[in-house]
């Protein structure tokens, strides 16, 4: 396997993430344009699950979560 490949596959898992990020952001009730935002920053997701399952608002929780 060669550099690039390699570059490749690394560039497709971390794609990927991003991909699920996204998806679990919408489902939480975030718009898409603001999952996909959310999704490249390091806010914990399952952070933002636990708030928002406990009644925290999406936007309150991103506060807490950030």
């Amino acid at each position: 396997m060669n550099i690039v490949d390699v570059d490749l596959r690394r560039l497709d898992e971390e794609l990927g993430v991003l991909r699920w990020r996204t998806r679990r952001l919408v489902g939480l009730g975030y718009e898409p344009e603001e999952a996909a935002r959310l999704a490249f920053s390091s806010v914990d997701i399952h952070e933002l699950e636990r708030l928002i399952g406990n009644g925290c608002p999406p936007g309150t929780a991103v506060r807490i979560a950030a």
